[in-house]
């Protein structure tokens, strides 16, 4: 199946299938210009640079990322909420490139969705994982600060403002790896008018997308209460 990726902030329009991978940490080059490695361990998924009092909520959302990643929807689904499973838009998959087919979507949404729709609708990803914020203020639209609706932007999206304010615990990202088949890196490669082989050995060419999640905390433990697939982002 193809996972049309669009829309978004610095949009790249991707077209991939994705294939079981290696985990790998990020993939794109870093600040000292070296590209970072696959990863070794499942340690290895968590940010390094990660807060005492964030690792709760990285932990908490690793199980979520792992079953995702093996393709083990039942399991995935078993760690999403009620208040996710109430009401979920195709957005959230595949954002849509125009505002029109937006609202369309989200005039549309998929409710109470069962364990097939959830697994229907999933994507066959594998990621490395940061919280992004733990700020109330942020994860309820409520920030003062100069660039606080962006910082909530970044951090629920979309997200429904009918979930309860007092249940949002942190915003959680990750990055999507993904493998082209044999006929997609040839396609590929035509379309930038260069050889597969060429593609492979290009250091930016790493097929990826991310993943959003917040958490919220439902009955004593934290599930994920929204999450957003997102195309690569000049962000990142």
């Amino acid at each position: 199946m193809n996972a049309l990726l669009v829309a978004g902030r610095g949009s790249i329009l991707v077209a991939v299938i994705v294939l079981p991978v290696s985990l790998t940490s990020c993939g794109k080059s870093g600040s000292d210009g070296k590209k970072k490695t696959a990863q070794k361990s499942e340690d290895d998924f968590l940010d390094k640079n990660a807060k005492p009092d964030e690792r709760k909520y990285l932990m908490a959302a690793k199980p979520f990322f792992v079953a995702v990643a093996n393709r083990k929807y039942a399991e995935a689904y078993a760690l999403v909420s009620s208040h996710a499973k109430a009401r979920m838009s195709f957005n959230q998959f595949t954002p849509a490139e125009e505002q029109a087919t937006f609202q369309q979507y989200e005039s549309q949404p998929y409710v109470n969705v069962t364990a097939a729709q959830f697994a229907y609708l999933m994507q066959y990803v594998e990621a490395a994982l940061y919280v992004f914020s733990t700020n109330p203020d942020v994860l309820n639209r409520r920030s003062k600060e100069q660039f606080g609706a962006m910082d909530s932007m970044f951090a629920i999206g979309a997200m429904p403002d009918w979930i309860p304010a007092k249940i949002r615990r942190a915003s959680l990202r990750g990055q999507i790896h993904t493998e082209l088949s044999p006929e997609e890196l040839q396609n590929v490669a035509q379309r930038e008018g260069i050889s597969v082989e060429q593609l492979k050995k290009d250091p930016d060419f790493d097929p990826y997308f991310n993943l959003k999640v917040v958490l919220v905390e439902e009955g004593g433990q934290l599930k994920v209460g929204y999450f957003e697939f997102l195309p690569p982002s000049i962000m990142d």
